[in-house]
């Protein structure tokens, strides 16, 4: 699948980006800490937090975290545990504006979501954190793309709520994700 962004958004996104004093040079790292199926997919916000940090830290990126009108508490639980100041524009974007957005991040970590297709659509490097839900149905399209998961007797369990302890998600720590990421971002500098 291909996704285009029309230049209105492209420049919207621009004047944004400009006004928060981010440039077209800077490493921009776009982080997803929502789901809108329910909570059984969304990796712990304190882990998106420290995947922002080391970004930023470790690659000098800017952090942007994104999400809709309904994920503004879980963005703002991301940003208020990051060391740096990530821009936050979870429910301040049309839809048209977040992949305008995503168009420009030169990597994306994310749930299994729908901004998770729209990343892969863009030809985005993309990281994305599965648990509850079947990679091979619903894996991202894309040949930048990888997945993080570990398989459990109860996942895929396609649940909105977990009724156990939410283990194919709380046993995936920062470090896999970071190494998939740094490997994904070599493979793609090449």
């Amino acid at each position: 699948p291909v996704v285009y962004v029309n230049e209105e958004d492209r420049k919207a996104v621009s004047r944004m980006l400009s006004s928060q004093g981010i440039g077209d040079n800077d490493m921009l790292v776009g982080l997803n800490p929502g789901a809108a199926y329910g909570p059984a997919k969304r990796w712990p916000a304190e882990r998106f937090a420290v995947i922002g940090d080391w970004a930023s830290k470790r690659w000098i990126a800017k952090v942007v975290l994104f999400g809709s009108a309904s994920e503004t508490a879980i963005g703002e639980e991301v940003a208020k545990l990051m060391n740096a100041e990530p821009l936050n524009v979870c429910g301040k974007t049309t839809l048209g504006q977040a992949m305008a957005l995503i168009k420009r991040c030169d990597f994306f970590l994310t749930n299994d979501s729908g901004l998770m297709h729209i990343a892969a659509a863009l030809n985005r490097p993309l990281v994305a954190v599965f648990g509850p839900t079947n990679h091979l149905q619903t894996r991202p399209v894309s040949r930048n793309a990888r997945i993080v998961r570990h398989d459990f007797e109860c996942s895929p369990c396609l649940k909105e709520v977990c009724p156990l302890d939410h283990r194919c998600m709380l046993c995936i720590e920062p470090h896999e994700v970071w190494r998939e990421m740094e490997d994904l971002r070599k493979e793609t500098l090449r």
